[in-house]
């Protein structure tokens, strides 16, 4: 079975825009995107904005999604499965993304020199946001572009490589998914369509980012997450 079998896959079309919070313009070997300006706006004032210059095929690293649409990660059973010796069940995406950076270069390493594979899509920290991680600095200097450094450019900034990226996950993500909600469907009035209430949770959302004087392209924006995508 291979590492895409086994957690799924994405496809990054060529053109996608990227989000980096970042100070520095040049390629690295592990080079982290969110999905949103504003969530790597969170990380710093300004954002660089890079776009793919070719489609990337990265490993979809999501155990689960639950009622709210956060993401549990794969990347901690992804390390111990690869690395027996050093596995840690109490390993969290942290203790493998930025606590031990050895531990996350070994991992990087391995992926990219054993398995061919340049890159994953997570959750950021176990919530609805969601980061890809691409590595090798010469294979991004092959499939990316910096594009600018954005703090003001409304058109840009909602702009959502969500809606263009490409998603294949297991059956047992579908599987351990619906587990979850069900799980959570217990104190709703409709248990059966779990995708319903989450449309309605959606747009109860919408209203309220409207109240608050943004645009409806704006909330929809800020409110479109992985369940919405993936229709579940």
């Amino acid at each position: 079975m291979t590492l895409y079998n086994k957690y799924g896959h994405c496809v990054i079309p060529k053109n996608t825009l990227l989000f980096r919070g970042h100070k520095g313009k040049s390629f690295d070997d592990c080079m982290f995107f969110a999905t949103k300006h504003f969530v790597a706006n969170a990380f710093y004032d300004k954002v660089q904005v890079w776009k793919t210059t070719t489609e990337i095929k990265v490993l979809f690293l999501v155990e689960h999604l639950n009622w709210l649409s956060w993401a549990t990660s794969a990347l901690p059973s992804l390390f111990n499965s690869l690395f027996k010796e050093e596995s840690n069940p109490g390993f969290d995406d942290l203790d493998i993304k930025h606590w031990n950076i050895a531990r996350r270069n070994k991992l990087v390493r391995k992926l990219f020199d054993d398995y061919k594979i340049s890159g994953w899509l997570t959750s950021l920290e176990n919530k609805v946001e969601l980061e890809i991680c691409l590595f090798d600095n010469q294979a991004n200097s092959k499939q990316l572009a910096f594009v600018q450094t954005s703090d003001r450019n409304k058109k840009i900034n909602l702009k959502d490589s969500l809606e263009k990226i490409k998603i294949f996950p297991t059956k047992n993500f579908y599987v351990r998914t619906t587990e979850q909600l069900n799980q959570q469907a217990s104190t709703q009035t409709d248990k059966k369509d779990t995708y319903k209430q989450h449309k309605l949770f959606i747009n109860a959302g919408i209203k309220d980012y409207l109240k608050l004087g943004m645009t409806r392209t704006e909330a929809k924006h800020h409110q479109f997450d992985l369940r919405t995508k993936l229709k579940i």
